[in-house]
């Protein structure tokens, strides 16, 4: 099996460490009362900004992880 050079490796990490981050921003809007005061708690408009940015972590973790694996082989 030949290794992966390090720059796929710090790509396919920085996705990963990127999904994360928009998917806890998305969990945080949705957990936390503050929001510096742009966008008021309980809106339907922070709920929904809160599922994109979920959904689009889920999207990229799995984008990622599919990466991680096609590059295994």
């Amino acid at each position: 099996m030949k290794e992966r050079p390090l720059h796929e490796k710090v790509s396919i990490l920085t996705s990963m460490m990127m999904a994360l981050v928009y998917a806890g921003g998305g969990i945080y809007l949705i957990a936390s009362s503050s929001s510096f005061n742009l966008i008021p708690a309980g809106s339907w408009g922070r709920y929904l900004l809160s599922a994109a940015l979920i959904a689009y972590g889920v999207y990229r973790g799995y984008r990622a992880w599919k990466n991680w694996e096609r590059s295994e082989e």
